[in-house]
């Protein structure tokens, strides 16, 4: 056997498909970015690249690098182990976000005062089915 036999064929994105955890970043990315307000086109300024890299890190085609992934992190307030949440046995996460609801949360995040915010919470929760789930945990 020689070394040739040994070494490993690298598996790329577009051979194989995107690995499952750069899609789950992906999906991570462009949910922050969405909730940030920010167009891929405004993060890809604010970083230095194009928008065309941006979607293809939110589709998974290309991986994200630890120092880019610190940059979006930053970027977008978010810890870096937030892109890894919800991504288990190798599988992406199912939680992802509708446009409806990451337009009420950019919306809920507007207002200012706490009482109308509280009030809020009830009324979803009271429509909900009374969910003893806090709304401020999904934040």
């Amino acid at each position: 056997m020689t070394a040739d036999d040994v070494r490993r064929r690298r598996h790329t994105a577009k051979e194989y498909g995107p690995d499952p955890v750069d899609i789950h970043v992906g999906r991570q990315l462009r949910l922050a970015r969405e909730l940030a307000g920010l167009t891929q086109t405004d993060v890809g300024k604010d970083l230095g690249m194009s928008f065309q890299v941006v979607q293809k890190y939110e589709q998974g085609e290309i991986r994200v690098s630890a120092s880019r992934l610190f940059q979006l992190a930053a970027l977008l307030g978010r810890p870096i182990d937030y892109f890894f949440e919800g991504f288990e046995g190798g599988k992406p996460g199912r939680g992802d976000m509708q446009r409806q609801e990451i337009d009420l949360v950019r919306a809920f995040r507007l207002i200012r005062s706490a009482e109308v915010k509280d009030c809020l919470q009830r009324l979803l929760r009271e429509i909900g089915g009374g969910s003893t789930i806090s709304l401020a945990d999904n934040d």
